[in-house]
């Protein structure tokens, strides 16, 4: 054994590492575990010798995504594997003996999710008349149930230990989730980051959801969706609050601008928040709250409904674009959502003016889902992302299709070298692109690699391209070397249908030059952009 190894932060750093591999999938999400890699190797870890084994069993139960290994545990009990417990099967009460083999391992825990998964919790009623906490350490707690009726056996994992609660109930009000609202913050009294995710067609959860948040007044993450004006204005004057992510789109749009007023020049709306995400009916509605310069965002992304003008993009822009945040916004994402019948509704497009004022900034990630179109020339382009020279991901209506107006500009591929070469770091990439001609280069130019992009985005419906594609695969070959595909998204608005399977063409030369697998006639994105929002 290397010497190293009995070095404890050295040894630490490798369980951390293996620990890693134990995370799953976005919570929310059912999926199959595929955690097994990291959790094998710590338990191959623990196995090794006495020194390796307590720290590597702390790693091999820190993060559970089921109750279900604690009946591995029991000499009795212990099925072949976790996929021999048959979901109707009965959990008996553990005896002394049993109970005692679970507590070595329970206070091991630190995060666990429940998902869909009744075996978990019928291990917790099985344990309703213990008074020994479960999982004493345990630090978060993530719980999806669509059963209503088993959300009661949730307390039994409700402790002061808990820094973190996400809970996601379908769209019932039974009784035992309207407690659980009403008690949480003195089970939990030292919680920085809730969650709560319900259907807002309940009234009455609404409403209580709405009573809980202000009991927990030290919250640093909020993530909830339809909230009462109480529960907003609590939220909008919270200085602790660093994290809030809802849908708003219970409120008007007057509605909603006018509760900024609730912050002060003092303590502006958001005072000390840093990453803001919201659902809303209209993107003038947060206007007012960006227009202080003093919150430090990190991060802000809005989704909404109505297709808003130049005019409005221009004063959200301007709004968000301060001085003083230059230091601190690095991403902004917006997304129009519209049905399938608003989707060729002609539009007014945004230009380099109307997004001149983001050049204030120094942005790492700019992705923009609208239906306007983005005109912008190739030295538009270029002038524009001169001020993101660490910018890592552009989307510029990658997956949108217009009914384009003739004064609308589009990059061609010499503006997309160009745009590699004041973004070294860039390695997401989606826009239009017009490929209807090659450019001859300058000897410098075409020098310019990236070699981080391995999939580019092509917006088809507004991108012209003509035959031969060769050349066009080339070119992008050249200057992204390790380009492994073309992506293409056809809209359902797309009219040009023409494009798309010229484009498609481009992508199957270029992984026949990288020897990557030709892409079938539609792929599963593809399919995807071509349904209404």
């Amino acid at each position: 054994m290397h010497n190293a190894l009995l070095i404890s932060e050295v040894l630490s750093c490798i369980i951390d590492h293996l620990v890693e591999n134990t995370a799953r999938h976005s919570v929310g999400r059912p999926a199959a575990d595929t955690d097994g890699a990291g959790r094998q190797a710590l338990a191959v870890l623990a196995r090794t010798c006495r020194a390796f084994s307590e720290p590597a069993l702390d790693g091999v139960w820190r993060r559970l995504h089921s109750l279900k290994p604690f009946l591995l545990c029991l000499p009795i009990k212990a099925p072949e594997s976790l996929d021999d417990i048959a979901v109707d099967a009965a959990v008996l009460p553990f005896d002394e003996e049993e109970w005692n083999i679970v507590l070595r391992y329970a206070s091991r825990v630190q995060e666990l999710t429940v998902e869909y998964d009744e075996i978990s919790v019928k291990i917790l009623q099985s344990l309703w008349f213990r008074t020994t906490l479960l999982l004493p350490n345990l630090r978060s707690l993530h719980w999806m149930y669509v059963d209503r009726t088993s959300f009661a056996p949730i307390r039994l994992l409700l402790n002061p230990s808990l820094v973190h609660l996400d809970v996601r109930v379908d769209d019932g009000a039974h009784t035992s989730f309207l407690a659980f609202l009403e008690s949480y913050h003195t089970l939990c009294p030292n919680l920085k980051s809730l969650g709560l995710h319900h259907s807002p067609r309940v009234p009455e959860v609404t409403a209580a959801i709405s009573r809980a948040i202000p009991r927990s007044p030290n919250l640093e993450t909020l993530r909830c969706n339809g909230i009462d004006e109480g529960a907003l204005i609590h939220v909008i004057q919270s200085r602790c609050l660093q994290e809030f992510r809802s849908s708003l789109l219970n409120y008007q749009p007057a509605n909603l601008s006018r509760l900024a007023a609730y912050g002060t020049p003092e303590h502006p709306p958001f005072e000390n928040l840093r990453i803001l995400e919201l659902h809303i009916e209209d993107l003038s509605s947060v206007i007012p709250y960006l227009k202080s310069e003093h919150q430090p965002f990190e991060a802000v992304s809005f989704d909404f409904r109505t297709v808003a003008t130049p005019e409005v993009f221009h004063e959200f822009f301007t709004a968000l674009s301060s001085a003083t945040r230059r230091k601190s916004l690095r991403r902004i994402k917006l997304n129009t959502r519209l049905t399938a019948a608003e989707h060729g509704t002609p539009t007014q497009p945004v230009n380099f003016p109307v997004l001149s004022p983001l050049m204030t900034l120094n942005l790492r990630r700019f992705c923009i889902s609208i239906r306007n179109p983005v005109s912008l020339s190739d030295d538009e382009i270029v002038r524009l992302v001169q001020a993101w020279p660490k910018l890592e991901m552009l989307d510029l209506n990658e997956n949108r299709g217009w009914h384009c107006p003739t004064s609308v500009q589009i990059p061609t591929p010499k503006g997309l070298v160009l745009l590699l070469a004041r973004c070294p770091e860039l390695h997401g990439l989606g826009l239009p692109l017009d490929a209807t001609n090659i450019p001859s280069l300058s000897e410098a130019e075409s020098l310019i690699r990236n070699t981080a992009v391995t999939r580019l985005s092509i917006a088809v419906a507004n991108s012209p391209i003509q035959e031969p594609v060769t050349s066009v695969a080339h070119f992008l070959h050249k200057h992204l070397p390790s380009l492994m595909a073309v992506r293409v998204c056809l809209p359902i608005a797309a009219r040009r249908k023409d494009y798309y399977w010229i484009w498609k063409r481009v992508d199957n030369e270029i992984r026949q030059i990288t020897g990557c697998p030709s892409s079938p006639q539609y792929d599963a994105y593809d399919v995807d952009m071509m349904l209404p929002s």
